[in-house]
């Protein structure tokens, strides 16, 4: 499949989406991410792409991502397309620029036999970018920590399936005077185990939706702190 796309006047060349054959290896973890940012799946080959993924439904400046663009570079002296791992079309209010990604693991990069190929490439990439009026970002397992994808993971389902709570409102009316746990939020409102269960779904999912916020880089849990989110 390809399909080529003008994301805005000031870039020079259209980039293409092309499904490209996987290569297989160990790491290799093919499937389809349930993007809500997409209203579709979205094809990753990797892990790590997949966390990608997951990192930008949680980002407010984001209004949309692709899987596998392609430009063309020039290398030695000689053109030649470039196969990314994600592009991402930023929201114009945000005033960023739109970006292509390329997703790796440090492992993969520090290969002595592949160094000089990759730094050759990334640097041929930014230039196309830059000309295309966007940023070229290398993606690795270090840019986000595992303790904040593993909360995104936790949090993705209330994306994903949201349910709108008769709890939503009071939770929203308490945490509007001070900071709270989750547990004692849910001790407040709740009169039965059941309701208690109902009322910490109803905190998630407002956290998941951008309507209260929580530290993510801590393990979340009910003695997490909870508050109203606040907007930039």
């Amino acid at each position: 499949m390809l399909y080529l796309c003008i994301i805005n006047k000031s870039q020079k060349e259209p980039i293409q989406f092309i499904q490209r054959k996987l290569q297989k290896n160990y790491r290799s973890i093919t499937g389809h991410f349930p993007s809500v940012k997409n209203n579709k799946p979205i094809a990753f080959e990797s892990k790590l792409e997949s966390e990608l993924f997951l990192t930008l439904e949680f980002d407010d400046d984001v209004e949309s991502y692709l899987e596998q663009p392609q430009i063309i570079i020039t290398v030695d002296g000689k053109e030649k397309p470039y196969h990314a791992d994600c592009f991402i079309k930023m929201l114009e209010e945000s005033k960023r620029r739109n970006i292509i990604v390329e997703a790796k693991y440090t492992t993969d990069l520090n290969k002595e036999e592949d160094k000089e190929d990759y730094e050759k490439k990334f640097k041929a990439a930014t230039i196309t970018a830059n000309d295309m009026n966007m940023d070229f970002l290398v993606y690795t397992e270090l840019s986000h920590s595992e303790k904040y994808i593993f909360n995104l993971d936790f949090l993705y389902r209330y994306k994903t399936q949201p349910i709108e709570n008769k709890f939503d409102a009071w939770i929203k009316k308490l945490l509007s005077k001070e900071p709270m746990s989750a547990v004692d939020i849910a001790k407040q409102i709740s009169t039965t185990p059941h309701e208690y269960i109902i009322v910490a779904n109803a905190i998630w999912g407002l956290v998941a939706n951008d309507e209260l916020s929580t530290n993510l880089e801590k393990e979340i849990n009910m003695n997490s702190i909870i508050e109203i989110k606040k907007w930039q």
